[in-house]
């Protein structure tokens, strides 16, 4: 092939390739299209048909390009309906329980304000009804106070009263029972302690009797003890006389009838605290001892200084004065 043919074939491609430049080409020189070789124009009727594919399918994908477009602004709109229909719920929802927690908080406020009201009106009440009875119990404690010392100025009145009304009573112990029986008990009793004490008249009794209980005559029983009234003070006193000058011999001692006096019951307790003291004391020799009454134990060991002990309850000074006698007795 020419170079002229090869530039001709060329401008041709390039007519062909540009439709405005083609129509000008044919239409200034119609006579020159005869001139062209037939490869050119196969190949320039090529390059038509793929230049109308390109601008076929580029015009299908331009279409195609504006119905994405078109689909994702639809999407986008569509979309943003939605999420601004959801944030609206939202709002609104959050709204709503907002409202409801506002009216929540309301009422709980108002329910608090009115128990503390309610707290502070029932603690006002109670610290006016715990004053009223803190001054109510004040008054009782004062009156109770009172109270406990009349009745103990009353109970000692009573007792003093009980022990001078038995001032002429004394107690005999281990008269066998039914030894009285068909005899009056008064004379019989002043016939016993004129034969056993070795009275010089017989004594004058208002009553004897014996304890209240039911009668043991059982063997080993131990029998009711007899409570007897003198009618003399002073007869009363020279019986418990004669009585503790019998306890002082073997035959006392060694006898089943012994007297006492008829003390009340409180003092009767007092008296018995010292029983273990008197027993400790019996066994020494050349010590003097005794209790006056109502309760006072006194010890006055040989040669040495009395002491008395109004309580058991003093009890280290006791032991050790009770130390100092039994030594002194058994030294004795």
């Amino acid at each position: 092939m020419s170079n002229r043919q090869t530039r001709a074939g060329v401008e041709k491609l390039h007519v062909d390739s540009n439709p405005a430049a083609a129509a000008s080409k044919a239409n200034a020189s119609p006579a020159h299209a005869d001139n062209i070789p037939q490869w050119a124009q196969d190949m320039m009727s090529e390059i038509k048909k793929t230049n109308a594919g390109i601008t076929k399918y580029r015009e299908e994908t331009k279409t195609e390009i504006m119905r994405c477009k078109e689909e994702i602004e639809k999407g986008r709109k569509e979309s943003k309906a939605e999420m601004e229909k959801w944030a609206k719920s939202v709002e609104d929802n959050t709204k709503a329980q907002f409202e409801l927690l506002r009216e929540e908080v309301r009422l709980v406020s108002e329910t608090t304000i009115s128990l503390a009201n309610e707290m502070e009106a029932r603690k006002k009440e109670v610290d006016d009804t715990l004053n009223d009875q803190s001054d109510s119990i004040t008054s009782m404690e004062t009156k109770l106070k009172e109270m406990e010392k009349e009745m103990l100025k009353l109970r000692r009145q009573s007792e003093d009263l009980e022990a001078r009304s038995r001032r002429n009573n004394i107690r005999i112990v281990g008269v066998r029972e039914g030894a009285e029986t068909g005899k009056k008990p008064p004379e019989f009793i002043a016939g016993l302690l004129k034969e056993k004490l070795g009275l010089s008249v017989t004594p004058t009794l208002d009553r004897a009797h014996r304890t209240l209980g039911t009668r043991r005559d059982g063997a080993g029983a131990p029998p009711r003890a007899f409570v007897v009234r003198c009618h003399y003070y002073t007869e009363k006193e020279e019986i418990l006389k004669k009585a503790r000058e019998m306890e002082r011999t073997p035959e006392g001692r060694n006898g089943r009838i012994h007297i006492f006096p008829d003390y009340t019951q409180e003092v009767n307790n007092k008296r018995a605290a010292f029983k273990e003291a008197r027993s400790l004391l019996r066994t020494c020799g050349g010590v003097r001892y005794g209790l006056r009454y109502p309760a006072t134990l006194v010890i006055t060991p040989e040669g040495g200084q009395t002491k008395t002990f109004e309580s058991p309850k003093d009890r280290i000074y006791a032991d050790k004065s009770f130390h100092t006698v039994l030594v002194k007795g058994k030294e004795k």
